[in-house]
Order: C-alpha cells, then sequence, then structure tokens
C-alpha cells in the first residue's frame, strides 16, 4: 500500500493543497478553527507523514543520514555515533541519532519518521536476526545493517558492515591459551542478536581446536525485564557475573567478555571478591572503547576499526552501489595487562 500523499489529506479534508502545506508549516492564521479540525482530522485517518525532502532543497539545509543504536548507555555505540558523525560531515551531511534498544516496533516508528524527513538513508546497529523491516524499506531509501555478516539470502536486500566476530573470540581465547590458560569462560548477555551469536560461535570453536575447556556463562538480565538483551546493564550484568566466574564448574582462569563494558563490570565484580587482575584471573574485552585502557590495571581488549566501518557505512549511504553488499573487518589485539600466565603456570615454571 503506498503512502498517503498531500493530495489525498486535501481530498479527504474537502481543503486545497496549499489549505494543508499552510497547516503543516504553522501559517494558520486566517484559517477557520472547522477547516484546521478537518485537515488534523484526515491526517489522523490517513497517518499521513510530511515528507521534508521538498523543504530541504528549497531551504538548503544539509542531507541528513538516520543512526539507530541500541543504547547510547554503551559507550562503544556513543563511539559509532562520532565516528559516522564524523564520516557523514566530510560529505556536509549531518546525522540525526535515536536509541532504539533493539526493538522492531520502535526501529519501524523512528524509520518511518525518518522517512518523512527526507534522509539519505539509515544505518542501524541492533544486529537482530530478522531484518524484514529494514528490507522493507530499501525500496524508499538505501539501508545499512551494522554488526550484521552478510551470509544468508535473509540479508541480501541489505548492506552490511561488521567486524569479524567470529575471529575476535578466536583471537582473545589464542592469546590465552598461549598464555597457557587451560579453562576459559566467555561472558554474555542472553544471545539473542546476531553479533553475539557469532562471539559465541567463535569462542566454541576456538576452545575445541585448541583442547582446552570453555565455559558459556549466561550473565542475569531478570533485574532489567524491560531491556531483554541487557543493553544498558552491561557494566552491572558484568559486576554480578564474577561471583559465577569463580564458583564455574571448570575452574577457569580466565575470561573473555562479550564486550568491554562488561569486562569492566567483571574487573570490578573481581575486585570486590577479593581477587587481583591477572594474578589470580585474567581478562578480556572487545571493542576496545575509551574506558578500557583506563581500567585497572588497563584492559586487553579485541579493537574494532571504528572510524573505518563508519566510512564505509556512510559511503554505502551517500554513494549506493547497483547491488547491496556486505563488508567485514578484521578486529585487532591489543595487549594490555590484565592478561597473564595463569599463577598455577608461573608457579610451575619458578
Amino acid at each position: 500500500m503506498s503512502e498517503p500523499k498531500i493530495q489525498d489529506v486535501a481530498r479527504l479534508a474537502g481543503v486545497s493543497t496549499s489549505s494543508i502545506s499552510n497547516y503543516l508549516n504553522n501559517r494558520m492564521g486566517q484559517m477557520r478553527p472547522d477547516t484546521q479540525l478537518k485537515i488534523e482530522q484526515a491526517i489522523k485517518q490517513l497517518g499521513y507523514r510530511p515528507n521534508n525532502a521538498a523543504r530541504q532543497l528549497k531551504t538548503g539545509v544539509a542531507a541528513m543520514v538516520g543512526l539507530l543504536v541500541p543504547s547510547l548507555a554503551n559507550q562503544f555505540f556513543g563511539s559509532l555515533a562520532c565516528a559516522v558523525e564524523a564520516a557523514a560531515a566530510r560529505h556536509q551531511c549531518h546525522v540525526m541519532t535515536f536509541s532504539t534498544f533493539r526493538d522492531p516496533d520502535r526501529e519501524r516508528a523512528v524509520m518511518a519518521d525518518l522517512l518523512a524527513y527526507g534522509v539519505q538513508g539509515i544505518i542501524t546497529g541492533s544486529a537482530l536476526s530478522d531484518t524484514d523491516h529494514l528490507a522493507a524499506i530499501t525500496a524508499r531509501c538505501p539501508v545499512v545493517a551494522f554488526d550484521i555478516k552478510q551470509t544468508d539470502e535473509h540479508h541480501k536486500k541489505i548492506s552490511t558492515i561488521s567486524v569479524d566476530n567470529a575471529a575476535a573470540t578466536a583471537m582473545a581465547v589464542a592469546h590465552l591459551a598461549a598464555l597457557g590458560h587451560r579453562s576459559i569462560a566467555l561472558v554474555t548477555p542472553p544471545p539473542y542478536t546476531l553479533n553475539r551469536q557469532e562471539r559465541v560461535r567463535g569462542f566454541q570453536q576456538a576452545v575445541a581446536q585448541a583442547g582446552i575447556a570453555g565455559e558459556l556463562v549466561i550473565a542475569d538480565s531478570t533485574d532489567a525485564p524491560s531491556d531483554p538483551h541487557g543493553d544498558t546493564q552491561l557494566f552491572e550484568m558484568g559486576r554480578s557475573a564474577a561471583a559465577r566466574l569463580l564458583a564455574a564448574p571448570g575452574k577457569p582462569t580466565a575470561a573473555i567478555a562479550i564486550n568491554d563494558m562488561m569486562a569492566i563490570g567483571i574487573g570490578i565484580g573481581l575486585k570486590q571478591l577479593g581477587k587481583h587482575i591477572p594474578q589470580d584471573f585474567s581478562l578480556i574485552g572487545i571493542d576496545d572503547i575509551f574506558f578500557s585502557a583506563a581500567h585497572d590495571p588497563p584492559l586487553t581488549t579485541l579493537r574494532q576499526p571504528i572510524q573505518a566501518m563508519a566510512d564505509a557505512a556512510v559511503q554505502r549511504i551517500l554513494a549506493p552501489s547497483a547491488a547491496p553488499g556486505g563488508e567485514l573487518f578484521a578486529p585487532e589485539l591489543i595487549v594490555r595487562a590484565s592478561t597473564a600466565a595463569p599463577f598455577g603456570g608461573l608457579r610451575a615454571l619458578r
């Protein structure tokens, strides 16, 4: 079903299109109250949303890109927003950023508003497995899904930009195994999203190939029922997971957190339980957010090339190719002081 046009509203209200335009632009000084009411009711009945693209052309307002992130409470997505803004600015383009909490209904509503505004395209970072609501709008503007790997037909209508999430956890396992750790845990919120599923897959394959024990710890999100993905609770979920790590049956000597926010929470939780990093427990995060280097001790992590990824996403919006595609970026291991050989290994070497 096609979107209602200004002519449809005028026809239903029984007025001219210029009257509708005056109403939308708050020029109602000479408009009778009953005419205003008719226009208001017609707009509501048709679900009409004004398209501001023409207004932008007339006024010289710069082009816009929409950015949808799960939550700016996660510092990684704040960094992503800054990187996208920097990339867009090089093309004289602005960015409108929204937190959608990985809610498809909220994403649909925000995208409808962005389309009405006349954005050049939309970048989303929710990494949901169901992308039908994204594919549905590709006929109207380019869509780039961040943190999704384009592996099957389900995502072929949208462009994708992602770090190699499976490689990130595999590299973390290899680093810890090389230090002598034989039992490693991966701590994650409920792995509902595609990027988390890829990180779990990379972890499980890497520990199997290394012939070491791997334990999956799903952090509890019951304290945040309105946030089933845990995006606003990552630090607290990591902190509460520390006790579960120490009581895990496999007695892990190291942990990989699904991201840096959770790793920092784990680090604080371990300290509160009287443990020292890395003497008692090694810890790795993923993302290399700003605070990872300020952690005590500085956090070993897998860096995402966030500016290069943002540049690629904006490029696909502003210069879309004939067919959507996917780009996969390699993570980089950043070794800091939060990882070391396990205590038993150090003692055995003496």
